[in-house]
């Protein structure tokens, strides 16, 4: 009978210390980050337009070398053509601004440049592998956005207004009519490094980019088109067309010619973030020896 109590002891602790193992694997986080985009309205890469971002995440160490991540994330990005038009007469020329909120969650792939130590980080058996590490990982995304633009001290979300004459009876083909989806699909890659700070937490700086497959984070895509294909009225004022060319702004002559490149699609937008987070690892139960 002692035996057989020996065994379910034995057992019930051997299955306790695979808990115990797979919560040491485990670590949630949190980060604040800067985050900009480059587009259309921001050819330049400039960093001038930064804004502020966020997220929750959680990481499952396979082994030293390598984990799994999974989560959400939050980002406001947004550009003027005010503000990034340096010896650019017709960025000046064309006014145009936007902002958007974009949620994303996200699954990606981690590689440590070195032998990290994720564990029980006071123990003799990982007195050898490092407290800190560079890596690089990359995975898919999915997020939604939401831009808009302010005119006459009224906020308008861009995509139902159709400034490129999306969304309307008059367009010129089926894609154009039916408009551009708020949800798509990124790949998201990047770097940083990772710093054991005791037994429980990590800090950890990154820098990551999303790589989209859409042009409409601005909401500036294409040519200017024929003002018959622009029909967003509010109040009798055509928020369309004023919103598709905001060159009168200005006080000039309009620029919005029909078939004049208002934006490209060539080259898809992009999002990035420049985060600092930290993690929590739960470590409990330490595996007795037999």
């Amino acid at each position: 009978m002692l035996d057989g109590l020996k065994k379910i002891i034995s057992i019930s602790l051997l299955c306790t210390c695979a808990l115990s193992v797979s919560a040491q694997r485990s670590e949630y986080g949190l980060f604040v980050a800067a985050t900009n985009y480059f587009g259309d309205l921001n050819p330049n890469y400039s960093f001038k337009q930064s804004r502020a971002g966020g997220g929750l995440f959680y990481r499952y160490n396979l082994n030293n070398r390598m984990a799994l991540r999974a989560g959400i994330s939050h980002a406001w990005i947004a550009a003027s053509d005010a503000k990034n038009s340096n010896n650019q007469p017709y960025l000046k020329a064309r006014n145009l601004n936007f902002q958007s909120n974009i949620t994303e969650f996200s699954g990606v792939y981690e590689i440590n440049f070195f032998d990290w130590n994720f564990g029980d980080r006071n123990t003799v058996t990982t007195i050898e592998k490092k407290k800190w590490t560079p890596y690089i990982f990359a995975g898919i995304s999915f997020y939604h956005f939401k831009s808009y633009t302010f005119y006459n001290d009224e906020k308008y979300f861009l995509e139902p207004v159709g400034t490129e004459g999306q969304k309307n009876a008059n367009a010129i083909d089926e894609q154009t009519k039916n408009g551009y989806s708020p949800f798509a699909i990124a790949i998201p890659f990047g770097g940083g490094l990772k710093f054991s700070l005791n037994r429980n937490w990590t800090l950890q700086l990154e820098v990551s980019s999303r790589k989209t497959f859409n042009d409409n984070l601005d909401d500036v895509s294409n040519n200017y088109v024929d003002p018959s294909q622009l029909n967003y009225y509010v109040d009798g004022k055509n928020v369309s067309e004023a919103l598709s060319d905001r060159s009168p702004e200005l006080g000039i002559i309009p620029i919005g010619i029909p078939g004049k490149q208002r934006g490209t699609s060539k080259d898809k937008d992009r999002f990035n973030f420049y985060s600092i987070g930290i993690t929590y690892t739960f470590n409990t139960i330490k595996c007795p020896t037999f």
